[in-house]
């Protein structure tokens, strides 16, 4: 681990994000700014950020802890101005499959909403698949735990109850419900990566894809689905954007996103 650190730090020199035009970019001096916030040496931003910063194995995002009230408003203030909680909209009008990524009960009825909304807008695709995994209802973040035992069961139920227009509903759906997975003595939820590549598994036909996921979630999700797709797929991430001053624990989910895209580029 003491060795991909010192390849970070290295590197930090030359460090950006190539994304989607969509996308800020996070540059070196964008980095540099948020190790003044925290009053970290520009050096060792990348190992602060993944020692202290990144959740614990385990931990869910709803039982991480916020920042002191003034690091929370220097954080937030760095990341609207790298523009991490605003939309991203899509490059194209038409995809083959649009993939809606898994999350809390909320997130995932929140990006049903969002893709349903591109639809109206005239973005069209030919098929939508779930990627979920059987993490239990957890009743401090989720709806539904009295009707749904995961977040798999939860998908299908916010799809069958969703209004949508009449085509959309129409189209073939798939739902890629990912077990539990164990890790060394513990019982870990699925991945973004997990239910990438157990998608993957059922040989889909390279194809345009647009993946739906939401903010501040949307640049980390885009690397990792770039490591896990095949360059003969093409794809798009959307993402609704959020208002960081009425989102729980904003700042301490930002700093552990930014680590988790750093560590996955």
């Amino acid at each position: 681990m003491k060795k991909w650190f010192l390849f970070f730090t290295l590197c930090i020199q030359s460090f950006l994000f190539s994304l989607p035009l969509q996308d800020p970019k996070i540059t070196q001096e964008a980095l540099a700014e948020l190790a003044s916030y925290l009053d970290i040496p520009q050096t060792e931003i990348i190992q602060e950020l993944q020692r202290s910063w990144l959740r614990k194995p385990g931990q869910e995002r709803w039982e991480m802890e916020e920042l002191s009230f003034d690091q929370k408003q220097l954080v937030l203030n760095w990341a609207k101005k790298q523009r991490l909680f605003e939309s991203w909209e899509p490059s194209c009008n038409t995809y083959d499959k649009a993939l809606i990524l898994g999350g809390s009960t909320s997130c995932m009825e929140s990006r049903l909403n969002y893709l349903k909304k591109l639809w109206i807008q005239g973005t069209r695709f030919h098929e939508i698949v779930w990627l979920t995994g059987d993490r239990p209802l957890d009743k401090r973040v989720d709806d539904l735990t009295d009707v749904c035992k995961n977040e798999s069961e939860a998908s299908c139920f916010l799809f069958e109850k969703a209004e949508l227009p009449e085509a959309m509903r129409n189209l073939p759906v798939i739902f890629v419900a990912v077990p539990l997975k164990k890790e060394g003595n513990s019982i870990q939820r699925p991945n973004t990566k997990d239910t990438i590549l157990a998608w993957l598994k059922t040989n889909p036909n390279p194809c345009k894809t647009l993946f739906v996921s939401s903010q501040p979630f949307c640049g980390y999700q885009f690397a990792v689905i770039k490591t896990c797709l095949p360059d003969s797929f093409d794809f798009d991430v959307v993402g609704k954007g959020v208002n960081p001053d009425n989102y729980p624990r904003a700042a301490s989910i930002t700093l552990d996103t930014i680590a988790r895209w750093i560590y996955t580029k």
